[in-house]
């Protein structure tokens, strides 16, 4: 989903170490910016919400990250015409840039559009987001207003302190991470980026934290490999619930060093629900675009998979995920015993 050409704002540069000392009174988890939308002559109300195209088209190679365009029975067409206001809310973003990317949506009670941005969200991300909302500003002809009630212009919304956020939300997890807390999830545009105590401390050492946290946190994102996605099953002998991945052949694969219930599990399931995890090992015979082609070579105990998976096989891409490189089928036996 690509649109008109705009230049985006270089992002600042920054070379100090950050001090938290003045910032341990914050802890936000995200800022939001709001343009009033236009109104018709007359005392006739305010315009239509725009519709999700003319949203994308306000900046260059902006994509839509939590709609699944390749699910059966989704119609593009319709949904670039929808209306924002029929959108509860977009995550958007540049596909290879965007580390968290920018929530857009039509507030209706203050007929405005909304533009948030999570604490912390990288530096890329922040560029973005005040080239987006200049843009929105100019062609509603309105101003900016943040949720402190300060107002900006597209011209002085390039002043705004992002780096004072980013700053204030690392010294958020840095806090985090100093109690009980062993792992800190921050959410991206495609996966969670896990982050523990020892990385915390090298990306507070570095030169530019928010640079090296924008890094890290991106590089996770795009990957191109699969997330393999959690399965829970309830024995019929006793009834307890176990969770389970699969590994497939050749497939290069982000799976978890030690499974836990993820986030958007979480309503329905606690770690202490999950009496067993397994994985399966899928091997494929012939075309892999034939799924009578799939077959299980084994299941495994999940402990006992990373117990005789080759360190050499696999990497750590933050504190709780490894990436699996493609295992052939010679491979997969071997892990099966």
């Amino acid at each position: 989903m690509r649109a008109c050409e705009h230049k985006f704002s270089s992002p600042r540069r920054v070379k100090f170490r950050y001090n938290f000392a003045n910032l341990t009174k914050e802890k936000r988890v995200s800022v939001e910016f709001h343009v009033k939308n236009k109104k018709r002559p007359l005392f006739m109300g305010y315009s239509d919400a725009m519709s999700v195209g003319k949203a994308l088209e306000l900046l260059p190679d902006l994509s839509v990250f939590d709609i699944d365009e390749s699910a059966e029975g989704f119609d593009e067409r319709a949904f670039l015409k929808s209306p924002l206001s029929e959108q509860e809310c977009l995550i958007l973003g540049v596909r290879g840039k965007s580390g968290r990317g920018m929530e857009l949506r039509y507030d209706e009670e203050r007929q405005s559009y909304a533009v948030r941005v999570n604490t912390p969200a990288t530096v890329f991300d922040w560029v973005l987001a005040i080239s987006y909302l200049q843009a929105l500003s100019k062609q509603l002809q309105s101003e900016i207003a943040d949720e402190n009630g300060e107002i900006y212009t597209p011209d002085s919304i390039e002043q705004f302190d992002y780096e004072r956020d980013i700053s204030a939300g690392l010294h958020s997890i840095d806090q985090h991470l100093s109690g009980d807390t062993e792992v800190n999830f921050c959410y991206g545009v495609e996966r969670p980026f896990a982050i523990n105590r020892a990385m915390m401390d090298e990306i507070l050492a570095s030169y530019n934290p928010s640079a090296e946290f924008s890094k890290r946190l991106t590089e996770v994102q795009y990957l191109g490999a699969y997330s393999a996605r959690q399965r829970f099953y309830r024995n019929g002998d006793d009834g307890t619930i176990m969770g389970s991945y699969a590994l497939t052949q050749d497939l290069p694969t982000i799976l978890p060093y030690k499974p836990f219930v993820e986030w958007q599990n979480t309503e329905m399931l606690k770690n202490n629900d999950v009496a067993r995890w397994q994985i399966a090992l899928i091997g494929i015979d012939g075309d892999e675009n034939d799924a009578d082609n799939y077959h299980a070579i084994a299941e495994l105990e999940y402990d006992e998979f990373i117990a005789r998976l080759p360190k050499q096989n696999y990497r750590f891409i933050d504190a709780s995920y490894i990436l699996v490189g493609g295992l052939n089928a010679e491979q997969l036996k071997a892990l099966a015993g």
